[in-house]
């Protein structure tokens, strides 16, 4: 019996697209670190801060479908992936030789654009490439693990040490080494993926020939597009009005929010990996289920809890439901559709969450903040969990152990 070496193809792709969303999150995520020293300098108001923000949430959600139907049309997408790596790295340094905010309100945009392609790119590939038994656990520790690890934990470390090392225009001109050694990696590594429309990922997917009309009728696209906004919603409600909640509010020091932050980074890290993979062995489904279930719960600790032992318990656990994301996002449209379309359904899944959470959310749990206080945008963010966990209820089942178990049953019967 041949050994299967650990340096397989598989892995090597995983290893890559790893760093590479890691990178792209670090890069979008290191602005909003260095706000208080880039501050000082423009003489930002908190409106324009929020503008910087939007922007690239703006263009983000309108390249994302774009790229991703660019990756299926192509036939080389590693090359379009290495050249948009790349690309938005050289725009990431030219942050660092901005002369005023409509300069770097102008780089933000451009940054959208050229970073919204990456994650369907890279998880339509990921579907396609990936074994049946393991498609759930490597979508999401590229996209949920990357994401954390990089944005959520390295990123502020490195970057804050940096500007207080140099200054925050150093901080923007490194970046453009990761973006280099990432696009030669893709280059000599990644093999541009068979994509032929007679193949298709999971057996829950259609073997017939089909449009792109007919794609965006299959419910579980338009349900994956629902509850990814709506999940969006939750953690972006969460994550950008938590911490003004615990200290403004609860009167907790800002090292003290920063564990509790931390809590949900670290939980995020974790079972970014530990939920896509139980998916691959009780399905897509239930697992959504599951745990989109404690999402529910993870601001109302926050609302409603004071012992902060408990809280940031709580917390890390409650944040395993944020392991829906990729299932939602990338795994089960993926899985649902034919090859050759799998890079424009992650692209709208999404562009659409990202205008609804990164773009609209922001200013609405903002507005609803000053109408009725610092609890409303937490309350928004819970009732968004359950609205998600509500579509969820619709979805079909997609991963294919458990798609084939059924077909067999139903063989027998």
């Amino acid at each position: 019996m041949e050994k299967r070496k650990f340096w397989s193809y598989e892995n090597q792709l995983v290893t890559i697209f790893f760093f590479s969303i890691g990178f792209v999150f670090f890069d979008r995520l290191a602005i909003n670190y260095l706000v208080p020293f880039i501050q000082k300098d423009f003489a930002l108001t908190n409106t324009q801060i929020g503008l910087i923000g939007s922007a690239l949430a703006i263009t983000w959600a309108i390249s994302g479908p774009l790229g991703g139907y660019l990756s299926d049309r192509v036939k080389s997408p590693k090359i379009i992936l290495a050249i948009f790596i790349f690309a938005f790295s050289l725009v990431s340094l030219l942050q660092g030789f901005a002369a005023s905010f409509a300069m770097v309100l102008v780089l933000r945009l451009l940054m959208g654009v050229l970073e919204g392609p990456i994650t369907p790119i890279t998880q339509s590939i990921l579907a396609i490439e990936s074994s049946e038994k393991r498609r759930g656990f490597n979508m999401g520790f590229t996209m949920n693990t990357g994401n954390a690890v990089f944005g959520s934990f390295l990123a502020p470390l490195i970057i804050v040490g940096l500007a207080n090392a140099f200054d925050w225009r150093t901080a923007f001109y490194l970046t453009i080494i990761p973006g280099i050694v990432l696009a030669i990696f893709i280059m000599k590594y990644v093999k541009n993926p068979d994509k032929g429309a007679d193949i298709v990922i999971s057996p829950a997917a259609s073997r017939e020939k089909v449009g792109f009309r007919d794609v965006m009728k299959h419910r579980n696209i338009w349900l994956s597009i629902v509850i990814f906004s709506f999940f969006m919603i939750y953690v972006m409600a969460f994550n950008i009005f938590g911490p003004t909640f615990l200290v403004n509010y609860k009167h907790l020091s800002s090292g003290t929010m920063s564990i509790i932050m931390a809590a949900f980074g670290a939980g995020f890290a974790i079972f970014g990996i530990v939920v896509p993979a139980i998916s691959d062995r009780i399905g897509r489904k239930p697992t959504t289920l599951i745990f989109g279930i404690l999402s529910i719960f993870t601001p109302l600790a926050v609302l409603y809890l004071d012992n902060v032992g408990l809280i940031v318990a709580l917390v890390f656990l409650f944040s395993s439901g944020m392991g829906v994301g990729a299932l939602v996002m990338s795994v089960i449209p993926t899985e649902s559709v034919p090859r050759q379309y799998a890079g424009v359904t992650v692209g709208l899944t999404i562009g659409i969450g990202e205008i609804f959470g990164g773009v609209l959310n922001p200013v609405l749990s903002g507005i609803a903040a000053d109408a009725w206080g610092l609890t409303a945008p937490l309350v928004i963010s819970s009732s968004a969990a359950f609205l998600a966990l509500f579509f969820s209820l619709f979805l079909q089942e997609t991963a294919p152990v458990r798609v084939q178990v059924n077909n067999e049953i139903e063989t027998v019967v």
